[in-house]
């Protein structure tokens, strides 16, 4: 069997389960079936369907599910998972992810903070994916100017330079095309704020597509 006919096996499974939980709370039934997915999603071919067979018929998982809901302890059960639902939805997700990339514009440092803190609370994003949006940026810039710097400083004009003769030479002239090591810093600030960390939040927007 190919990974396409894994795939479409695993999407067989999930709309069948998705009819099966009607009538679950939808709390419950979107933790389940979140859950469910995101397991599938991260497996490969083999792992997708033996993980399929080990959760059986998605029947009997929304029995289970209902059943769970009339125990004495299942009005806490709903609202636990309610509280920490709002922190999993779709919505809080893409918000934390323009926050992330629109936040420190509005707002600077600060905003970008803020959606520092939100995309970290959200579920819905690996931490590996977290890790990329937030760190690679800084990164980049990093590496841009160092090496930037680097490149510039053995074609800095010396200010010592002697003559033939051993008089000091007179200093030539900055030339304005030629960048400095003041251009390089400023402009990857700039790119950072304007350009990279807004990237790495439509990043994380183009990443939740399919959760």
């Amino acid at each position: 069997m190919t990974s396409t006919e894994f795939a479409r096996q695993s999407k067989d499974f999930l709309a069948r389960l998705d009819a099966a939980m009607q009538n679950v709370p939808h709390g419950i039934a979107t933790e389940i079936r979140g859950g469910i997915a995101e397991e599938l999603e991260g497996l490969d071919a083999a792992a997708t369907a033996a993980r399929i067979a080990q959760l059986g018929d998605p029947a009997v998982i929304a029995r289970e599910a209902q059943a769970a809901t009339h125990d004495s302890d299942a009005p806490a059960l709903v609202v636990a998972e309610s509280k920490r639902s709002r922190t999993d939805t779709k919505g809080f997700s893409i918000v934390a992810a323009l926050t992330l990339s629109f936040g420190g514009i509005i707002v600077p440092a600060i905003g970008w903070v803020v959606g520092v803190v939100l995309v970290s609370a959200s579920s819905l994003w690996r931490t590996w994916e977290k890790v990329v949006a937030i760190v690679v940026p800084f990164v980049a810039v990093a590496t841009v100017i160092i090496f930037g710097i680097g490149a510039w400083f053995p074609a800095a004009p010396e200010a010592n330079a002697t003559d033939a003769g051993g008089a000091f030479a007179t200093p030539a002239a900055n030339n304005p095309l030629v960048p400095t090591a003041y251009d390089f810093v400023w402009t990857g600030i700039f790119g950072l704020g304007v350009l990279l960390i807004p990237a790495s939040g439509l990043w994380l927007l183009w990443r939740l597509r399919r959760r």
